[in-house]
């Protein structure tokens, strides 16, 4: 197939990704595609990555061909189903399960879990294909999740994702004392020193709600529930390093001092920071919607997960709650 060329015009540096999309038919997600099979070339020369930045008079080339992609095969990954009907199947997540196939995780995944057993990839149709996932949850963080079993379900779930009909609740312990409820409001955006986080800012970005209420205070760190209104990637955790009230356990946005700080007061030494605080302690733990197809109303908990509940237990015995 012979290369499209596009000769870049515009005032400032963009990434070619975002410059390619508003000059072609092509969606971010296929170019991106088109990358890691290096089909894209910036001035005669493949681009190794979609974030490559062009800038006025630079020549970019691509051929727009998509080899046939492999479904995702079937994981045996045990699931803790809370409900299930012919058209949705809502799930407690457990920690440290990635939600989609990516790049250095195409397999152990939930889609490799459902695939052939819950969902049927005849029943999905277009170049983007979910498999049902219409929300995420962070690789470590647990609990609440709905996921659509055939087109019709999946649109409106996303629709009603994007109209914020749903109520997402969660819980999680942070680091200091918080006596009062409030709200976050800011946008969120990349990291410009670091592209794999996020960061709060109050001008640019995406629009970012967080309402959280103190339910237990003991020494120094807080169980909050956390109501998200808004669903941006990473926001909880983003938001609670914002304030200063860090998640526990949290490697990216958390205080590695104070994590330490917790386990000592618990009663162990700075070693056993891992095992008592060995991810970030956030659990979606409740989540409110619409069925899809039938309209009715759902409500569904995931009770708190064992390493959770052996943090809280601990912190309530030392805190004589």
């Amino acid at each position: 197939m012979d290369k499209k060329e596009l000769r870049v015009e515009l005032p400032d540096k963009q990434r070619i990704d975002t410059y390619m999309r508003d000059q072609t038919a092509l969606s971010r997600g296929q170019i991106q595609k088109l990358v890691e099979t290096a089909r894209v070339f910036l001035n005669k020369k493949p681009v190794k990555a979609y974030s490559q930045m062009v800038r006025q008079g630079d020549l970019i080339e691509y051929i727009e061909e998509f080899p046939e992609e492999k479904l995702p095969e079937h994981n045996d990954i045990p699931l803790d189903i809370i409900y299930e009907d012919e058209d949705i199947l809502v799930i407690n997540k457990q920690a440290g399960l990635v939600v989609h196939p990516a790049p250095g995780h195409k397999d152990g995944t939930l889609v490799n879990a459902i695939m052939d057993t819950h969902i049927d990839p005849d029943d999905f149709e277009g170049d983007e294909k979910r498999f049902g996932v219409v929300h995420r949850l962070d690789k470590d963080t647990s609990g609440v999740m709905v996921i659509a079993k055939h087109d019709r379900a999946s649109d409106a779930l996303v629709r009603m994702f994007k109209a914020r009909e749903l109520e997402k609740n969660y819980k999680a312990i942070v680091h200091g004392s918080i006596e009062n409820e409030g709200r976050i409001d800011t946008f969120i955006s990349r990291d410009t020193h670091d592209r794999k986080k996020f960061t709060a800012k109050l001008m640019h970005g995406k629009e970012a709600q967080t309402l959280f209420y103190p339910e237990e205070n003991f020494y120094d760190s807080t169980l909050l529930r956390v109501k998200i209104l808004t669903g941006r990637t990473h926001q909880i955790r983003v938001h609670m390093q914002h304030i200063k009230h860090n998640i526990a356990g949290d490697p990216v946005y958390g205080d590695r001092k104070k994590d330490i700080a917790m386990t000592e007061y618990m009663g162990y030494d700075a070693k056993s920071v891992e095992d008592l605080l060995p991810r970030q302690m956030l659990h979606a733990y409740n989540l409110k919607f619409t069925h899809p197809i039938t309209d009715k109303k759902l409500d569904f908990t995931a009770p708190l997960p064992d390493d959770f509940m052996r943090a809280l237990k601990i912190l309530r015995k030392k805190s004589g709650v």
